[in-house]
């Protein structure tokens, strides 16, 4: 499935295939991640702005993101280089305040948040279904097992714009298969069956 043109902070993602959001803690992993083909980049816990900044310095075209409830770290990685708030909490405001993109399990109308970069986060996929306009950011149970990988292809092919994992290199593989199923991509490889 071809992903929506998505905005954060001017940072434009389009892709042939399902985005895939690398959530990471450290920088090293950050870095495996990036090597591994991710897409976005997001940071959790506590020190997140320092690791955020060190992220736009070594990686200033990719989308980074701060992954967060309190108001404060929001916007400290927003100050940091963050392009995108995974919000646990109402940080609607923050975003707009910044210009940041918005992931949140519910698309507040807030002025001045703009649609382009608004995110629905649905938390772990469960079955597909109708998403509605909005672009659609989950996570798959088990992403890095087999089981977990088809969930993946499952979710890919149902519209998932963006799918949260700490496995990206078989996440992407599998976002690009799905895709070339779909007739959004050409296939990696075409072998001919005789």
């Amino acid at each position: 499935m071809k992903t929506p043109d998505l905005v954060f902070r001017g940072r434009r993602l389009s892709s042939d295939r399902a985005l895939v959001l690398a959530a990471v803690e450290e920088p090293a992993a950050a870095r495996e991640a990036v090597a591994d083909g991710a897409d976005l980049v997001s940071f959790a816990g506590a020190g997140a702005e320092s690791r955020v900044e060190w992220a736009r310095e070594t990686f200033p075209g990719l989308v980074i993101g701060v992954d967060t409830a309190d108001p404060s770290v929001a916007a400290a990685c927003c100050e940091a280089g963050a392009d995108l708030i995974v919000a646990r909490a109402d940080l609607a405001e923050v975003a707009v305040r910044y210009g940041a993109g918005y992931a949140a399990p519910s698309v507040p109308s807030v002025a001045g948040l703009p649609a382009s970069g608004v995110v629905v986060d649905v938390g772990v996929f469960r079955a597909p279904g109708p998403f509605g306009a909005v672009p659609v950011l989950a996570e798959v149970a088990g992403d890095g097992t087999p089981a977990g990988l088809a969930r993946t292809a499952v979710a890919a092919s149902a519209g998932v714009a963006i799918i949260r994992t700490k496995h990206v290199r078989q996440v992407r593989h599998v976002a690009e298969m799905a895709a070339s199923i779909a007739g959004t991509r050409p296939p990696a490889k075409a072998v001919r069956w005789e």
